[in-house]
C-alpha cells in the first residue's frame, strides 16, 4: 500500500519539490493519510487529491481535499 498525492487535472503524483509523474513507482510515498494531508496544509498544495494505492488501479481509494488556506 502507497498513499500518494496526485494532481486532479493531469493526474501526476507527486514526487518533489515541483516534481511530479506518471509513474506511481517514482512517487513519494507519504506512508500515512495524515501525513499527505499535513504536507498538502503546509505546502499548500492546490488542486491534489491523496490516493491510497493497493497496486490495482481498480482498488485505489481516492480522498478529494479542499484548497490549502
Amino acid at each position: 500500500m502507497k498513499v500518494l498525492l496526485r494532481k486532479t487535472k493531469t493526474n501526476l503524483y507527486y514526487v518533489g519539490a515541483d516534481q511530479w509523474t506518471t509513474e506511481i513507482s517514482q512517487a513519494r510515498d507519504f506512508v500515512q493519510v495524515e501525513q499527505a494531508i499535513q504536507f498538502h496544509r503546509g505546502e499548500r498544495l492546490a488542486g491534489v487529491e491523496v490516493v491510497v494505492s493497493f497496486g490495482d488501479h481498480l482498488a485505489d481509494l481516492v480522498l478529494p481535499l479542499r484548497e490549502a488556506g
